[in-house]
């Protein structure tokens, strides 16, 4: 039986769950992993899983820089790398290492959602349909060819904290069932550009596009932007939406069933 090298780059317990997925398999070999974040904030829904950082140091599983990884390795070295959330761009002397390529997991639909905070924009843009996206990367960001959409329906109480949650999940599932489709060349994959001709909108967005949307303003209150603003923002650790009020923010969550 064939073994397969593999590497796996992230920080947040979702990456420590492929960890031990992969360690599972009879026939993977973990070669080591990259952290991308020593102490991320961790919204992840398991409460159980340490961050991949704390996980590596515990078990003394090997830890590589993305320079370690491109100054000591040929290309196809390895068989596989699995990107998991990295916070990282990983350039091609990196890519070029893998036989099978690097397969990430965006936070989002792909391409209606690229770039950062699509937890946040799935609900701004009144999406009824929320997830992440299981990729190639490339040279791009957030351009490589598609291998699945791991869709989910979003409900009038979902905020972006359970959006995020919601899709960690769907990634996490989707992704051991493709693995092994990708490891036996046997995952069928679309373009950006083939979405895009059957009617997929394309957008990106930066770490600057999310602060316009941030503050209820007098007219939201006039509309339901004003509970979408307040869902969308509302996610532990990070500040809230806001109305701004004699030049104070006063700050809008979602109320729960614990608040009354």
């Amino acid at each position: 039986m064939r073994e397969y090298k593999i590497i796996v780059f992230g920080s947040l317990p979702i990456a420590t769950k492929i960890v031990k997925y992969v360690n599972s398999i009879p026939n993977f070999k973990l070669e080591g992993v990259v952290v991308g974040d020593e102490n991320p904030k961790n919204n992840d829904p398991w409460n159980d899983e340490l961050c991949l950082g704390a996980y590596a140091k515990k078990y003394n599983i090997k830890c590589f820089t993305l320079e370690e990884l491109s100054n000591n390795y040929t290309n196809n070295f390895f068989d596989l790398g699995i990107s998991c959330r990295f916070g990282k761009i990983i350039k091609k002397q990196v890519i070029d290492l893998f036989s099978k390529g690097i397969v990430n997991m965006h936070g989002g639909l792909l391409p209606e959602f690229g770039g950062l905070y699509s937890c946040n924009y799935s609900i701004l843009y009144k999406s009824k349909i929320g997830g992440g996206t299981i990729h190639y990367i490339d040279e791009g960001i957030d351009t490589g060819n598609i291998l699945r959409r791991c869709e989910f329906d979003i409900t009038d109480n979902d905020t972006g904290y359970t959006v995020f949650q919601k899709t960690q999940v769907a990634l996490y599932e989707n992704m051991i069932e493709l693995i092994p489709k990708i490891l036996n060349n046997t995952v069928e994959v679309k373009t950006i550009q083939e979405l895009k001709e059957i009617g997929y909108e394309c957008r990106y967005f930066n770490k600057n596009s999310i602060l316009e949307y941030k503050e209820i303003v007098d007219q939201d209150f006039e509309s339901d932007n004003l509970l979408y603003k307040v869902r969308a923002f509302d996610f532990p650790g990070y500040e809230p939406a806001y109305y701004i009020c004699n030049g104070k923010k006063i700050y809008m969550r979602v109320s729960s069933e614990e608040d009354k």
